[in-house]
């Protein structure tokens, strides 16, 4: 039972999307300490007022709503499913307590797809799906049967597309099977690569997706809004998870230089910068003062940026070739683990969303 004082979030307690949910947490600085991977209670001692509970990622939301827990994580498609919206629909329900914090955690990616037989070489998009349904209503004297575990998102993606001649069904075990044993026509389902469809004969819509998902994370607004404890540690964690985001795949590059006078230094800072800018670099350098191994002596520079290590080999060996042409003796690339704005945009858009909370 929680007690009083305690904040609970709620995490997938199974498969890849937990794995991946507590390595995430721990990059944020966030650990989640779990003596046996069979419990289904655990603590943060980086935030002790924090109680983690896993369960079925498909409860997060509800449990989030009904007020059981303050957060949770889920993915994207289970909180739509839930939410009953889509991409396309209005996602700031100001009489709704379950609110969405982040809608991309930056794991978990997967898209929910309209995916039909390799055999029905005449279908390639929604449009032929729309003939086809019509003609299994004329001649076979019943629509098209559609397996999926998503009804809600897949009746508003096939109304947005005039599809209206089928039946949802939901077979247990894996959707893949379903038209191989001929207990459904087609299928709506998540994938992450398309391996698993093409391996059992089906093939996707060219423009048969229905919804792209992520891991997000959940809140509910009332609790936050009447519980000042829990609302200081969501905006804690909030700002430790849009850091670490912002830090993915950047370095803190540092580059040391030997000048006649800090002037002569900055001029090559900002012909560095305009090549950079060239060669279509978000890096951008600045210049201090440096002291390089103990020794301080004037003349010693150091321009430092940030880069993006998540771009081409190639882009990183052209920059350093610059920074070595104009006279860098050493240049060092140190991962980012934090990367705080001057404002976390996360924590600013809850406190407006709190505002809106009706008393």
């Amino acid at each position: 039972m929680k007690t009083k004082g305690e904040i609970r979030l709620a995490l997938p307690g199974k498969g890849a999307l937990e794995a991946a949910t507590l390595a995430f947490l721990a990059e944020c600085g966030m650990k989640v300490s779990r003596n046996n991977p069979r419990q289904y209670l655990a603590r943060m001692k980086s935030i002790p007022d924090i109680e983690v509970v896993f369960l079925r990622a498909t409860d997060v939301p509800l449990l989030v709503q009904n007020g059981d827990a303050v957060l949770g994580v889920t993915g994207y498609d289970i909180l739509a499913e839930h939410r009953g919206y889509g991409d396309e629909e209005d996602e700031d329900d100001e009489d709704d307590d379950l609110v969405m914090l982040e809608r991309d955690l930056g794991y978990g990616a997967c898209r929910l797809v309209v995916a039909v037989p390799e055999t029905w070489i005449d279908v390639s998009n929604c449009a032929d799906l729309w003939h086809l349904s019509g003609y299994y209503q004329t001649h076979k004297g019943r629509g098209l049967r559609i397996a999926t575990k998503y009804p809600i998102l897949t009746n508003q993606f096939l109304r947005r597309h005039n599809i209206s001649h089928y039946t949802l069904i939901s077979p247990h075990g894996a959707l893949e099977a379903a038209p191989l044993t001929d207990t459904a026509d087609l299928i709506v389902d998540l994938t992450e690569t398309g391996t698993t469809l093409r391996e059992n004969h089906l093939k996707l819509l060219d423009d048969g997706t229905v919804l792209r998902s992520q891991a997000c994370l959940i809140a509910n607004a009332r609790l936050l809004h009447e519980n000042e404890q829990a609302r200081h540690v969501v905006e804690t964690m909030l700002e430790l998870m849009d850091a670490h985001i912002q830090a993915r795949n950047r370095s803190l590059l540092t580059a040391y230089m030997h000048g006649e006078s800090l002037e002569v230094i900055q001029d090559t800072c900002k012909t560095l910068n305009v090549q950079l800018r060239a060669q279509d670099s978000e890096l951008e350098l600045r210049v201090a003062v440096s002291e390089i191994a103990g020794v301080n002596e004037t003349g010693h520079y150091t321009l430092s940026g940030v880069v993006d290590m998540g771009g081409s080999a190639p882009a990183l060996m052209a920059t350093i070739a610059l920074l070595r042409r104009a006279g860098a003796t050493h240049v060092n690339l140190t991962p980012l683990t934090y990367r705080f704005a001057q404002e976390s945009v996360s924590v600013r858009n809850l406190r407006e969303r709190l505002k809106r909370v009706q008393m």
